[in-house]
């Protein structure tokens, strides 16, 4: 028993002494490992002292600075080559070390790349590059001048065709780029009055189109005109595409003195109750009727609202206003009554054309069927987006009213889609005139009216109810 225990309390202590000997001296020798950085030409020789002085020996971890290096002619790496992968150092960068290492020093030949005028007569001498053979380069953006613009670049001169700018380009040796560029085409743009406004590209690759304007006053552009000093009847309008590559267009100026009233309000014939149905423009027809407001004419409207506030289910709800008016004279005239229903609304939701369509089909199909009502929808009336964006108003586009009335149009008041009798009020406005001056203030919005045109809206309205 005493020398089996002898023999174990040798062995622990042969281990405790590998231990001291052996794991005591790895912990000293990794506090004091280093690592060694070489430094070679291309083919790995250290060939010349100055190779040799680049040398260094660093702890692991250490930053170092790649040694600087430059030949004319030439751009230099340090690579870096680990089993078949190879990393490439610009001289002077900064590398950690982590383990021995070596450089090796690589020239590669600079070859130049020029761009040229179209005809090569003249170099861009600002857009030179020079790259290494295999390197890619982005071509530039071409020079232009205020008549030309930049088309691309090709390897010949007066070449048809070409390469965008942008394009990544392999080098291969020396290479030459000739620009191609093209002469631009313009309308010019003149104020009502024969002065000159602007020019409009129209070959610059987008769809050239006739802007909107804010004359800074109650007056309105209506739109555009070949013919100039018209006051109505524009031929063109904001956001139509320009027809021609170049000529004069002027602008449809509509002033107060155009913006007339109608003579007399003229009351509803055939119906017991016409009810207009809104927002805020809506409120602004009510306004501009104040106390000459035909008995038979009601409103159902509310400022700033569209559709989530049309199908409100609870008292706040536009919808269910109007079905309580409608039921209450329907119901009063023991059935017999005769009543007609104009919406307009939109222009807070000219997004939402398909979730008016579904709704709006509900609506007139309910109406129709319980009351005998005749349904009509009122276009959504011109805006002038120039203006609004001028007020700081929401905006909104003569585009994107145009694109609402045709979708409505042709899916409500269209053949099997006759749910609502159409009433165009913005193309007649849009042809013979409107002014944009909120409640006669001088709030000049591009959304709300002067109440000489609601008064004209109204009539519009009333004219084509049927008889």
């Amino acid at each position: 028993m005493n020398r089996k225990l002898c023999k174990w309390k040798g062995i622990f202590f042969l281990l405790m002494l590998f231990f001291l000997l052996f794991g005591g001296n790895k912990q000293v020798s990794a506090a004091s490992a280093k690592c060694k950085v070489v430094f070679a030409n291309a083919r790995g020789v250290v060939s010349t002292p100055t190779y040799k002085s680049w040398e260094r020996t660093v702890k692991p971890g250490q930053w170092i600075n790649l040694p600087e290096y430059s030949w004319s002619g030439y751009r230099c790496y340090w690579e870096e080559k680990s089993g078949n992968t190879v990393k490439r150092y610009s001289p002077g960068a900064k590398y950690k070390v982590t383990k021995n290492t070596k450089f090796c020093l690589h020239r590669y030949e600079l070859y130049d790349v020029k761009f040229y005028s179209e005809d090569g007569k003249k170099e861009h001498k600002d857009l030179r590059k020079q790259a290494i053979k295999g390197e890619n380069i982005t071509l530039p953006s071409v020079p232009h001048s205020s008549t030309t613009m930049g088309l691309g670049w090709s390897t010949t001169a007066n070449a048809k065709t070409y390469q965008k700018p942008g394009t990544k380009i392999k080098i291969n040796g020396d290479m030459k780029f000739y620009s191609k560029t093209q002469t631009i085409t313009s309308v010019n743009l003149y104020k009502y009055d024969g002065k000159f406004w602007k020019s409009v590209p129209t070959n610059t690759g987008s769809t050239p189109v006739f802007p909107s304007v804010n004359l800074g006053s109650i007056n309105m552009c209506l739109g555009w005109s070949k013919t100039m000093g018209k006051n109505s009847r524009p031929e063109y309008y904001a956001g139509d595409r320009i027809p021609t590559k170049t000529g004069n267009y002027y602008m449809v100026k509509f002033g107060p003195e155009d913006d007339k009233a109608p003579s007399y309000i003229r009351t509803p014939e055939g119906y017991d109750m016409v009810y207009f149905v809104g927002d805020s423009r809506t409120i602004g027809l009510q306004w501009g009727l104040g106390s000459r407001k035909p008995s038979n004419v009601d409103f159902v409207a509310d400022s700033g609202e569209g559709l989530e506030w049309f199908e409100r289910r609870d008292d706040t709800g536009g919808y269910k206003n109007l079905y309580r008016k409608v039921r209450k004279i329907f119901e009063n005239s023991g059935g017999r009554a005769r009543q007609a229903v104009i919406i307009n609304l939109g222009v807070n939701d000219l997004w939402n054309s398909s979730s008016y369509i579904d709704y709006m089909r509900r609506v007139s199909q309910q109406l129709r069927g319980e009351f005998r009502c005749d349904m009509y929808y009122m276009s959504v009336n011109p805006v002038n987006s120039a203006m609004i964006k001028a007020y700081g108003g929401t905006y909104r586009t003569e585009a994107q009213v145009a694109a609402f009335n045709k979708s409505i149009r042709m899916s409500l008041c269209s053949g099997s889609n006759n749910y609502f009798t159409y009433i165009d009020a913005c193309t007649a406005l849009q042809k013979y005139g409107w002014i944009s001056n909120f409640q006669n203030k001088g709030i000049y919005d591009g959304v709300h009216y002067s109440y000489q045109t609601y008064l004209r809206i109204y009539d519009y309205c009333i004219r084509n109810l049927r008889r």
